[in-house]
């Protein structure tokens, strides 16, 4: 007959698989295995980050190196998106490349402004504004080699000027090269192309979403306070912002279009890939869009 402590030995073992299995390894679609080997290329700043840990937290003291590593001055307002840093880590785990080389990370406005005044590649809405872009070179791995495979993954934005690196960010699924960028055209001024960015891609019921707006070149806007989860062109539910007491919520500036947030409903059947839709009651130019869908989302 098994003895009592040979019963104790399976329990534990049952329990702590189920605990494994329930815990998150990240909260992204797209995620590596929660490791990054970053160097700032200008300053040599950088080395192995863990940026997850296995219970799937994201500690602020490895968001912290991790802005130092891309340049973000101390001062500023937003940090380098947890998000890129997955998408970089799952680049470099799925490619088996060697240290990724920050070659532009952060860039202040004045900054990105000086680059477009010397006729730079750089848009009025560059997402390296916002801690959402990197202009990177990955040891091991060719540039034409690394912006194929971004395209083929279908998630993000990825640019190839036929060198060693690409660009990278965590906008819109698009591409190009230096021929095809379109830059001069200016396609973002008078918030043509704001965007709606979730914190994470992975939620639970009774979960609060925060959002971030994006890509904006002129303040103040008005954002509706009641939008709507969408999936397969369909009101999944209502969504009521926690911003502001009035229905039309005023965002003045860049720090205010970061603080949009939603609570999912505790009761709320699990949904894949639904987006959550806002609108817009202040526009300060007519061909900003009337409302934007943010990236999909999975609530389980």
């Amino acid at each position: 007959m098994p003895k009592a402590s040979s019963f104790v030995a399976v329990a534990y073992f049952l329990l702590s698989s189920l605990t494994a299995a329930a815990t998150p390894s990240g909260r992204f679609f797209i995620e590596g295995d929660g490791k990054v080997y970053l160097v700032n290329g200008k300053t040599g700043a950088g080395g192995l980050v863990t940026y997850r840990t296995p219970g799937g937290e994201y500690p602020e003291s490895a968001q912290r190196r991790i802005n130092q590593i891309f340049g973000v001055p101390p001062n500023a307002s937003e940090g380098i998106a947890i998000r890129l840093t997955a998408l970089l880590d799952y680049l470099q785990d799925e490619l088996k490349g060697g240290r990724i080389e920050i070659v532009s990370g952060y860039r202040s406005p004045v900054y990105n402004e000086g680059l477009r005044k010397k006729g730079r590649l750089a848009a009025r809405t560059s997402m390296h504004l916002e801690g959402m872009a990197a202009d990177i070179e990955m040891e091991g791995v060719e540039g034409k080699r690394l912006w194929e495979f971004l395209r083929g993954l279908d998630c993000c934005g990825a640019g190839y000027y036929h060198a060693r690196g690409i660009h990278v960010d965590v906008g819109p699924s698009r591409f190009w090269d230096e021929a095809s960028t379109r830059v001069e055209q200016d396609l973002g001024a008078r918030n043509r192309l704001v965007l709606l960015r979730t914190e994470w891609d992975l939620y639970r019921p009774g979960e609060e979403v925060r959002m971030t707006l994006s890509r904006i070149t002129d303040y103040p806007i008005g954002v509706r306070r009641d939008g709507q989860l969408i999936h397969s062109g369909q009101e999944v539910v209502g969504v009521r912002l926690e911003n502001g007491r009035t229905d039309c919520i005023l965002i003045p500036n860049r720090l205010a279009a970061g603080s949009l947030a939603w609570k999912i409903p505790k009761r709320i059947a699990p949904k894949e890939r639904p987006r959550i839709r806002i609108s817009f009651c202040r526009k300060p130019f007519p061909g900003m869009p009337e409302r934007i869908d943010s990236n999909p989302i999975s609530i389980r």
